[in-house]
């Protein structure tokens, strides 16, 4: 106990001297939390300034542009028959985006012969010129649907009838993990745990990288398994009690700042967040083994952000993956948490629904510490080898 209690005071020792952990693991989560989320604290863009060039100043021409108009999501700052001036404000960003309504657009749209609309944007911002498609994409579809249905109505084909004709498939969207179908909302909660995950990678790996350079485990050949746990559970201690803390402060503080859904029990939140920080931990020190300097550990692991994320099956399915995707995406403890994490936060999911992925982050602790343990015999085995 005493020995336990020793490293875990030369762990406290390390933090506070090393600036590159200090930094990492208690300042950038907070940090990058409310800088991350200011990107995204206007979730909900509206009257985004878009132009209309308008080549067929026809009656039809000029009621798709009312209808744009009269989206909240975008406002038409002017109509032009020439495309320089509009893209005279579109290079200044003056307007984020152009309507370009063809000359015969009346003509061919009413004799159902099809006319083009072609839509410039400014996808620079994701969000203004994701809102500006939709936008012009619902008008464009309820304007078309409806010279369809006055086509058939005019062809002695009943009203009923002609409205089915016109739309047969009518979408029907129900949102789930995105209740408020906003980009921000859905990506937001994730982003803040990654920052999360990715500083306790990077932080505590580099104290395991300093341990196996410079400090007790650089002479890892004369502990025996258990004694190697007993160092490594000292020294990750903070980091679990420091994590667990920013979890909750994250879900009681910076959630609510930025208006982000939090529904569930606080408990199996937290005892999730535990679960998944423990399995984390594991393979951090498992990976980290292999690495000779900090600073190798540490540009190695900034730039496994956002494969990781990308994997992890959040923002795209993984059943769609090649298979050797699919199987390192189910081998991240990201994978199973952030499904869980959806299931509460977003529709207060109760632990008999979310049993599967407390039973996945189970197995990935077991596999990471098999292998951990495999590890540790082939470093034993390598340096009596070279002692031999």
């Amino acid at each position: 106990m005493k020995k336990w209690l020793s490293i875990l005071k030369s762990e406290l020792s390390l933090i506070l001297e090393d600036k590159s952990i200090l930094l990492t693991c208690l300042v950038a989560p907070i940090l990058y939390a409310f800088f991350i989320g200011s990107i995204y604290s206007e979730k909900e863009v509206t009257e985004i300034p878009i132009a209309v060039v308008d080549f067929d100043h026809s009656n039809l021409s000029r009621k798709v542009s009312q209808l744009i108009n009269t989206s909240e999501k975008v406002s038409i700052e002017g109509h032009y028959s020439s495309l320089e001036d509009a893209m005279y404000l579109f290079n200044n960003l003056e307007v984020q985006g152009i309507v370009i309504l063809p000359k015969y657009f009346e003509k061919k749209t009413m004799n159902l012969d099809g006319s083009h609309v072609e839509l410039i944007l400014n996808n620079t911002k994701f969000l203004t010129s994701n809102e500006i498609n939709k936008s012009v994409q619902s008008v464009i579809l309820t304007v078309s649907g409806g010279v369809r249905m006055q086509y058939f109505i005019s062809n002695n084909i009943p009203v009923v009838l002609a409205k089915q004709k016109a739309q047969p498939i009518l979408p029907v969207v129900k949102s789930i993990y995105n209740a408020t179908n906003n980009y921000g909302d859905y990506l937001l909660p994730i982003l803040l745990i990654l920052i999360l995950q990715q500083t306790l990678i990077i932080g505590f790996g580099q104290s395991v990288v300093h341990e196996f350079k410079e400090g007790i485990l650089t002479h890892v050949g004369e502990f025996n398994f258990f004694g190697f746990i007993q160092v490594l559970s000292a020294k990750s201690f903070y980091y679990i009690m420091l994590y667990t803390a920013y979890f909750f402060v994250f879900y009681k503080l910076i959630f609510p700042h930025f208006s982000l859904s939090f529904n569930g029990s606080i408990f199996l939140h937290l005892l999730l967040s535990l679960l998944f920080i423990t399995v984390v931990i594991i393979y951090t020190i498992l990976f980290a083994s292999f690495f000779k300097t900090m600073i190798g550990w540490t540009e190695v692991m900034a730039f496994s952000t956002y494969p990781l994320f990308l994997v992890s099956g959040y923002s795209w399915p993984i059943d769609a993956m090649p298979k050797g995707l699919q199987l390192v995406a189910n081998l991240l403890p990201s994978t199973p948490y952030f499904k869980v994490f959806n299931s509460l936060a977003t529709e207060g999911a109760k632990l008999d629904n979310i049993s599967n992925g407390f039973v996945h982050l189970l197995v990935l602790l077991l596999v990471g510490y098999l292998l951990l343990y495999v590890r540790f015999r082939f470093m034993k085995q390598k340096i009596k080898s070279q002692i031999n």
